[in-house]
């Protein structure tokens, strides 16, 4: 027989199965929704939690105060209050063409992307010493297949045609295994992702992914983020390792001194407690292979993907590293290392 104290618990689970049911029936339509939903369960474990575990340290704190906000939090969660990691898919701005016959289709943007030009670079610009630079700009064009939609940029304006295929050529074929590391050939599933080009000038160009992958029968989406930075006077992929030595940032990762990169204070904490969890070696070898081109392969010949991506922003590194999907399927790390 139930106790009246697992029969009052059991009650505010309710709401929580309802979550799930939502979850299930969304998955193939507006996913938008029923990820809010999952986004919060986070902070309600979080705030149980920590009841928990003062009641353990004798704080006085009763039952029905624990009721009220495991209640309160399932009313917050069918509110839909965002998550930081949560990536909310906006393809209105951009034109596309539905594929024919199962064949991709790729159109380009009406407007080109803003771009912004470094400080060396707008210093160039004023002189006049290089006004080629100025004239770099970049447009988001979509591949679109089935349920796959994934937007990638165009460089033009480069001042070498040759050059600038290159470029682009390399910056779609990036933008693609996104696809091969999420479905493969199976097409089971759904994946939309949106590129931001963060900068461009005539020594690099750095472009972020974000979006969200729905497996089949998965209850919810999984978040991505990968980044792509590509020197522009080679046509080549530029890694983590050319700028940064993976075990000092590994050892970052683990000092007091780690920062993440637009993250709450719920999540920052729950990172710090299980970020020890992963030892420095293994960091450091996550960090080793971080970043295109997708050159690691297993024993099978299959290309592995990288599990974290990285790029520079302002003098700032930042880092992903994967966690959890309870807190996001990953997180951010802002490094600045002495050199660069």
């Amino acid at each position: 027989m139930f106790k009246k104290t697992t029969l009052l618990l059991f009650v505010p689970i309710l709401p929580v199965i309802f979550c799930c049911s939502l979850l299930q029936e969304n998955q193939n339509g507006d996913i938008g929704s029923s990820k809010n939903i999952h986004a919060n369960l986070p902070y309600l474990w979080y705030t149980i939690n920590k009841i928990l575990q003062k009641k353990k340290e004798g704080d006085p704190t009763k039952r029905n105060t624990l009721i009220f906000v495991f209640s309160m939090g399932c009313v917050l969660a069918l509110s839909g209050c965002g998550h930081k990691n949560y990536v909310k898919i906006d393809l209105s701005s951009t034109h596309t063409t539905a594929a024919q016959e199962s064949m991709p289709a790729a159109t380009e943007s009406t407007e080109p992307v803003k771009i912004q030009v470094s400080e060396d670079q707008d210093k160039q610009d004023r002189t006049g010493a290089d006004t080629a630079a100025s004239g770099v700009t970049a447009a988001i064009h979509t591949y679109q297949e089935g349920n796959v939609s994934i937007q990638y940029p165009a460089i033009s304006n480069l001042g070498d045609q040759a050059l600038e295929e290159k470029i682009n050529n390399l910056l779609k074929s990036n933008a693609l295994e996104i696809q091969k590391a999420y479905l493969g050939n199976a097409q089971k599933g759904s994946l939309t992702i949106e590129s931001k080009v963060i900068s461009a000038d005539r020594k690099r160009t750095t472009v972020v992914y974000t979006g969200l992958f729905s497996a089949d029968g998965a209850a919810y989406p999984t978040n991505i983020f990968v980044t792509n930075t590509v020197d522009m006077s080679q046509a080549k992929d530029i890694r983590l390792t050319d700028y940064v030595d993976p075990s000092a940032l590994a050892g970052y990762i683990l000092s007091e001194d780690c920062k993440l990169y637009d993250a709450s204070p719920e999540l920052t904490e729950a990172f710090m407690a299980m970020r020890s969890d992963t030892g420095p070696e293994a960091y450091a070898k996550m960090f080793q292979q971080a970043d295109f081109p997708v050159r690691t392969k297993s024993k099978n010949g299959t290309s592995v993907f990288p599990e974290s991506f990285s790029y520079e922003d302002g003098g700032t590194i930042i880092v992903s590293i994967p966690v959890p999907h309870a807190l996001g399927d990953f997180v951010l790390v802002k490094y600045t290392p002495e050199t660069k």
